[in-house]
């Protein structure tokens, strides 16, 4: 599974609000981001899948 950084690049900065962290698995940062952003959460999916 790839990391939040390799997905998103430098904007993965902008989910440290949400307690994910740029080095984090995209699975364990989904499962963080469904309670408190689950849009962020959907499109954080999608867009790991896309590479």
């Amino acid at each position: 599974m790839p990391l939040v950084v390799e997905v998103l690049g430098i904007h993965a900065h902008v989910l440290r609000r949400y307690g994910v962290l740029p080095d984090e698995e995209v699975g364990s940062a989904v499962a963080k981001l469904k309670a408190a952003a689950p849009h962020l959460a959907k499109f954080l999916r999608e867009a790991a899948s896309l590479q």
